[in-house]
C-alpha cells in the first residue's frame, strides 16, 4: 500500500513537472512570437520610411507626362514606319478580289507551264516569230568584215590579234 501511495506521488509531482515545463514552453513560445513582432514592426517602419523618401522623388504627375510622350513618341514612329510603307503608283481602288482573281489566273498558267514543260510566253506562236522579223540567217564560218581589207590573224576568242610588234616586254 505504501509502495502505491509512494507511486502515485510520484507521479502526480511527475505530472506537475510536465505542466510546468508546459507552461514555461508556452511562455517562451509567447516571449519568442512578440520579439518576432518586435522585429517585423522595426522593419515595417523603416521600410515605411524608406518608401516616403522615394516617393518624394517620384511624382504621379512625372509618370503621367513620362507615359504621354512615350505615346506620343510611338505614334510618330508609326506614322514614320506607315509613311516608308506606302507604295507608289498603286491606285487606291484597287479591289483585292480583282487581284485574287489575277493570282489564281498567274497561278493556273503556271500550273499549265509545268505540264507542258516551257511556259506559254517562250512557246513560239502558230506562225513563226522569225519569218515576221524577216531577220537574216545566222554566218556560219570565219568571214571578213567590210571594213577590214587586211586578212589579220584571229586570236582564240575570234578578235583581231594583236601584231607581236605592239606587245610590250
Amino acid at each position: 500500500m505504501r509502495v502505491l501511495k509512494q507511486k502515485r506521488m510520484y507521479e502526480g509531482q511527475r505530472d506537475m513537472l510536465y505542466n510546468q515545463t508546459f507552461n514555461l514552453d508556452q511562455v517562451a513560445f509567447a516571449a519568442e512570437g512578440v520579439k518576432d513582432a518586435q522585429q517585423t514592426m522595426t522593419a515595417l517602419k523603416s521600410a515605411n520610411k524608406e518608401l516616403k523618401g522615394m516617393m518624394k522623388t517620384v511624382k504621379i504627375q512625372d509618370i503621367d507626362s513620362l507615359q504621354d510622350e512615350m505615346m506620343d513618341l510611338m505614334d510618330v514612329s508609326n506614322e514614320i514606319q506607315e509613311t516608308l510603307g506606302r507604295s507608289y503608283n498603286v491606285p487606291d481602288d484597287i479591289d483585292e478580289d480583282d487581284l485574287l482573281d489575277e493570282l489564281d489566273a498567274l497561278e493556273a498558267d503556271m500550273g499549265m507551264e509545268s505540264e507542258v514543260g516551257v511556259p506559254s510566253y517562250l512557246q513560239p506562236d502558230k506562225e513563226s516569230d522569225v519569218e515576221e522579223l524577216n531577220l537574216p540567217s545566222a554566218p556560219t564560218g570565219h568571214a571578213v568584215p567590210a571594213g577590214r581589207t587586211n586578212a589579220q590573224a584571229d586570236d582564240e576568242l575570234g578578235l583581231p590579234a594583236v601584231p607581236h610588234s605592239s606587245i610590250r616586254n
